[in-house]
């Protein structure tokens, strides 16, 4: 790698074949980095799109006013016209370096390669991208950019490949947070039990219509998420009836009932005695 001022790198420059011109993506750019603890890019504003992936260390990008953090499997995509910065999070010399592989690329498929993956201007990252398969085609995709003797479609085949993995990966990666909704669900109930919140607030706020949310919440905690809210409250109820000197009524109204009456009623038919005997 050659030293510059803030890092070490290899850049390889190309020239596509209208081979690769007429197949709607190509690269324009690639390269590889270590970079020193006072590497520090832009504001700048490129003309191509720029897939970077971090292979190691940690980055902070900055676009459109939004600041975030990324490390080693994740990625980030410098869209054409917009102004970036992005600098090393290395804070002292035992930590790792950042590393990073870049492509910056043309061509008129890539608004839909970015929206395969979901990236926008706006959501310009990925996270949990690069495995060990992504990191081989990397890899690939390198050698067959730099080597002494050109090839388009090995070139081609070898961008193809890696993209085909960081589809394979990202649909992992979806799945397993596909998995994790419900448990997320049951964490937003815990922490807004007492704002009075339905089923419906929690199904717009994932993103899923309510009778799937109901559905797949029963099913999972062998409670209806109404019960499931009702209980934390009531049980919320007990603990402060015990442990304050509150009035049932500041109670009813810290929990999220509109009125003191309906408190009473729901405590009673679950805890079998009143608010006011159960505080004795």
């Amino acid at each position: 790698m050659q030293e510059y001022e803030m890092e070490f790198a290899d850049v390889w420059f190309a020239i596509p074949h209208p081979f690769q011109t007429a197949s709607g993506c190509w690269i324009v750019r690639a390269g590889q980095n270590i970079a020193k603890s006072t590497y520090h890019i832009g504001p700048k504003v490129i003309e191509q799109t720029s897939f970077h992936w971090i292979v190691q260390g940690k980055v902070r990008v900055t676009s459109l006013d939004h600041t975030v953090e990324l490390s080693e499997g994740d990625l980030f995509c410098l869209f054409p016209g917009r102004p970036y910065v992005y600098e090393t999070m290395q804070t002292e010399d035992s930590t790792p370096p950042l590393r990073m592989i870049w492509l910056a690329m043309e061509g008129n498929q890539l608004p839909l390669l970015t929206a395969e993956f979901g990236l926008t201007p706006h959501k310009y990252w990925l996270h949990g991208i690069v495995n060990n398969e992504v990191g081989e085609a990397l890899r690939s995709v390198i050698g067959a950019i730099s080597g002494t003797k050109k090839n388009m479609f090995l070139e081609q085949r070898a961008l193809s490949d890696l993209f085909y993995k960081m589809n394979l990966q990202a649909n992992r990666s979806a799945s397993k947070e596909k998995e994790n909704w419900l448990a997320q669900v049951k964490d937003f109930f815990d922490l807004h039990y007492t704002e009075h919140i339905r089923v419906e607030d929690a199904a717009h706020h994932f993103g899923y219509h309510r009778s799937h949310v109901y559905a797949a919440f029963l099913k999972k905690y062998g409670t209806s998420p109404q019960r499931y809210l009702a209980t934390k409250r009531l049980e919320k109820g007990a603990e402060l009836l015990k442990t304050t000197s509150l009035s049932v009524t500041e109670i009813a109204y810290s929990l999220g009932y509109s009125e003191l009456y309906a408190f009473t009623r729901a405590f009673t038919t679950y805890m079998g005695v009143s608010p006011r005997s159960y505080r004795g």
